[in-house]
């Protein structure tokens, strides 16, 4: 999928009307984390990547839940599936209830649109949509089962990672809101040392 999915003539603002507006309508209709579409992925990315939210909003955890109807964690959590499983994962969960984790285990048999079940190539659209959903199932339950605490483990880990990350987020807002305050000669320097020596430990860690 072309990552270009809004124009980029778009204005922050025209951008934030355009994704609250859809993803209000998806809450509406009881979708959940996981369940935009991948261009509305994109979208969230864009606008907290380029920080266009501060056309509306001055913080991040503040424009989530005002302009698109979710909260902070739920925001950085789908930029976070996107970064890691790219459009595939959202165009599954649209058609089909998957965890990141079940994705993770069957991204092998997705690619450039296709589902590929038992040697069956099936196109992930809405025509498709109760085959993609049982083709799911039915991986799932193929997948090996996990003991109670050993899931439970897990998902205390996934908790714990997710904490870290969004203190990290947190740390890195405040690094920016410190770089506002101007100290001729200064201000830049130490800055610029801060986040080289964290660019260099988050390298280290993903190494």
């Amino acid at each position: 999928m072309n990552e270009q999915i809004l124009p980029e003539s778009k204005s922050g603002h025209s951008l934030v009307l355009e994704l609250g507006f859809a993803l209000g309508q998806s809450h509406t209709f009881g979708f959940v984390a996981g369940r935009c579409s991948a261009a509305q992925a994109y979208g969230i990315r864009r606008l907290r990547e380029e920080k266009l939210f501060k056309e509306c909003c001055e913080k991040w955890e503040d424009f989530c839940p005002t302009y698109l109807n979710m909260s902070r964690i739920e925001a950085d959590r789908i930029i976070r599936h996107l970064a890691e499983f790219g459009p595939a994962y959202f165009e599954v969960s649209q058609l089909a209830r998957i965890s990141p984790e079940t994705f993770r285990a069957i991204a092998p048999a997705v690619s450039d649109g296709v589902l590929h079940h038992n040697g069956e190539a099936i196109p992930l659209n809405a025509e498709n949509s109760r085959k993609v959903a049982a083709a799911v199932a039915e991986m799932r339950s193929a997948l090996p089962k996990k003991s109670a605490a050993s899931s439970e483990t897990a998902q205390g880990l996934q908790q714990l990672m997710h904490r870290l990350a969004d203190r990290c987020v947190a740390i890195l807002a405040e690094l920016d809101r410190s770089s506002s305050v101007e100290y001729p000669g200064v201000t830049r320097n130490w800055l610029h040392h801060e986040l080289t020596r964290l660019r260099d430990e988050i390298l280290r860690v993903a190494a």
